[in-house]
């Protein structure tokens, strides 16, 4: 078994949104694994030739579904039953199908509501399953429904592994009751020798940000803006540059509005999106990248930490960023970059204008050191190789069994 590949399935909500790439990157990295692929619904993003996809055959469901007419009360009801029932039954009968024929040897959930949603295939089919947890279902999950809070209790006493990302995911998994020893820590990463080092120039007085995340608010883009806002007095040459796009409702508006009351149009710049395949040439005309991630009011969290964290680094790039979740594993705070308690924008404030001030050599300590830690502890091939690991320990006690 050790000498052949593992057939492993990969289930998702959707394959793959944009900002997920680091999903793709570590699955894509994994050795000795032929990797299929099934989901709710598919982008167009990362459809990896080397992939076995399972391929949905509703067209038919799906044209009568768009037809009926949810003003009509019969119609409705109709189209309540498709959603609801007909649909999902079809879909897991279809994925449980492709599971038997592709002789599945286990099956690896990606977030645990999709968990939920899946978890009985792999009890039917009698094969092990892993489930990663990533963020938002961390605590939001089972604060918005908290009848995940059984949920989970489930999950994890089918599961054969509980994957997190780092510490602090951990922490949170075993409190709300997974064995601890079923928690395996993966780490994410980036493919550092892709991704080529940048010798930025960086003078006294002067520092271009760039903050690249979704207009949520875990994502901290209002304390971005207000530290950079109490640090412009003292630090004039300064531009701040935020991309992403709108993830919550109302969000991205309510940065927009802080900007336009405070004048800072000049100075602070929106962009919606940019192509991944442009991320680190497009990165290089910046100096510091900042990240204040923090927990939002519905306890929305990182889980783990941001991985435009770590491409950023990898360029040779420092970071401002807090000390929530497991940022503090990426960012070493006075040799990486800068770090300070969440929600705090008087911190942040002090960490820019240190970098404002900061000189050539000192810079070039920080990005140096950004880059060495990133080839360290978080090159996507090492973290794959672990997965990979898990997966036939996993199958091998499955078969001893």
């Amino acid at each position: 078994m050790d000498n052949q590949p593992s057939r492993i399935l990969h289930l998702f909500g959707t394959y793959l949104p944009n900002t997920e790439n680091w999903a793709y990157n570590l699955i894509r990295h994994i050795p000795e694994s032929n990797i299929f692929i099934a989901a709710n619904q598919y982008n167009e993003n990362f459809q990896d030739e080397q992939f076995h996809f399972y391929r949905h055959s509703f067209s038919a469901l799906e044209d009568r579904y768009v037809q009926l007419d949810k003003k009509k009360p019969i119609q409705l009801a109709q189209k309540i039953y498709y959603r609801l029932f007909k649909y999902p039954r079809l879909l897991l009968r279809g994925i449980k199908r492709f599971a038997k024929e592709n002789k599945i040897e286990l099956i690896h959930i990606h977030f645990a509501n999709v968990a939920w949603f899946y978890h009985a295939i792999a009890s039917d089919l009698n094969v092990p399953m892993v489930i990663s947890f990533y963020g938002w279902d961390y605590e939001k999950l089972p604060h918005l429904y908290p009848e995940y809070q059984d949920r989970f209790k489930i999950l994890f006493a089918k599961a054969s592994a509980i994957i997190c990302e780092g510490p602090h995911g951990a922490k949170i998994l075993e409190k709300a009751g997974c064995p601890k020893e079923k928690i395996k820590i993966v780490r994410l990463g980036v493919q550092t020798n892709q991704i080529p080092f940048v010798k930025r120039t960086k003078k006294a007085a002067e520092l271009k940000l760039i903050q690249l995340a979704s207009f949520t608010q875990k994502k901290g883009h209002i304390y971005s803006v207000k530290a950079f806002h109490l640090a412009l007095k003292e630090c004039p040459n300064m531009h701040l540059t935020l991309v992403g796009g709108e993830r919550e409702d109302g969000r991205q508006a309510h940065i927009i509005q802080y900007i336009k009351k405070h004048r800072l149009q000049k100075k602070i710049s929106i962009l919606s999106s940019i192509d991944y395949s442009t991320l680190h040439s497009f990165l290089a005309d910046f100096q510091v990248f900042i990240q204040p991630s923090c927990y939002a009011d519905d306890f929305d969290c990182e889980g783990g930490a941001p991985i435009a964290i770590l491409d950023a680094q990898a360029t040779g790039m420092p970071i401002i960023a807090t000390t929530h979740c497991d940022i503090p594993m990426e960012v070493i705070d006075d040799e990486t970059g800068l770090l300070s308690p969440e929600k705090d924008a008087a911190g942040i404030r002090e960490s820019i204008s240190r970098f404002y001030e900061m000189e050539q050599v000192e810079y070039d300590g920080f990005a140096q050191a950004a880059r060495r830690h990133v080839e360290a502890e978080f090159e996507v091939e090492k973290n794959a190789e672990q997965l990979g690991r898990t997966y036939k320990d996993i199958i091998r006690e499955e078969i001893q069994k």
